[in-house]
C-alpha cells in the first residue's frame, strides 16, 4: 500500500511538472504572437501624405500644398520639442541641485555614479526613434559632465 501511494504521489508531481511546462511554452508562444501582431497593427498617429493624398484623391497641387502644412507643422513641432527639452532639463538640474544640498559629498558622488548607470542602461535599452535628427538633445551630453 505504501508503495502504491509513493507511486502515485510521483506520477502525479511529474504530470504536474510536465503539465506546467507545456502551459508555460504554450502561453509564452501565445504572448509573444500576441505582442507580434500588436506592433504589427500600430500605425502612424497620424495618415500620412501619402495616404491622406489615395484616400481624399488630391490633385498636385493640393498635394503640394499639404506638403507645406506638414512641413510648417513640423517646424513648429520641433521648436515646441526644443522648448520641451530646455524646460525639462531645468527641473532635473533644480532636482539635482536640490537633492545634493542634502547628500554628502561622498553620497552626492555615489548618486552621479547612480544616475550614470542608470542612464547607460536605458540608452541601451530603450526603442529606436523615428528618423527625427533634430531629436539630438545636448543637455543629456552635458549632464554626465
Amino acid at each position: 500500500m505504501n508503495n502504491k501511494y509513493k507511486l502515485w504521489v510521483t506520477l502525479s508531481l511529474i504530470a504536474v511538472f510536465i503539465l506546467g511546462v507545456t502551459v508555460g511554452v504554450i502561453g509564452d508562444k501565445w504572448l509573444l504572437e500576441k505582442k507580434k501582431s500588436d506592433a504589427r497593427q500600430r500605425q502612424e498617429p497620424f495618415p500620412t501624405l501619402e495616404v491622406i493624398a489615395k484616400e481624399l484623391q488630391l490633385t498636385p497641387e493640393q498635394e503640394e500644398k499639404i506638403r507645406e502644412v506638414f512641413k510648417r507643422s513640423e517646424e513648429r513641432f520641433q521648436a515646441f520639442r526644443k522648448e520641451v527639452h530646455a524646460r525639462l532639463s531645468e527641473l532635473r538640474e533644480q532636482l539635482k541641485t536640490e537633492m545634493d544640498e542634502v547628500f554628502t559629498p561622498e553620497q552626492e558622488k555615489k548618486m552621479q555614479e547612480l544616475m550614470d548607470r542608470y542612464m547607460r542602461q536605458r540608452r541601451r535599452e530603450a526603442p529606436p526613434r523615428r528618423d527625427d535628427k533634430s531629436q539630438a538633445p545636448p543637455e543629456k551630453e552635458k549632464k554626465g559632465e
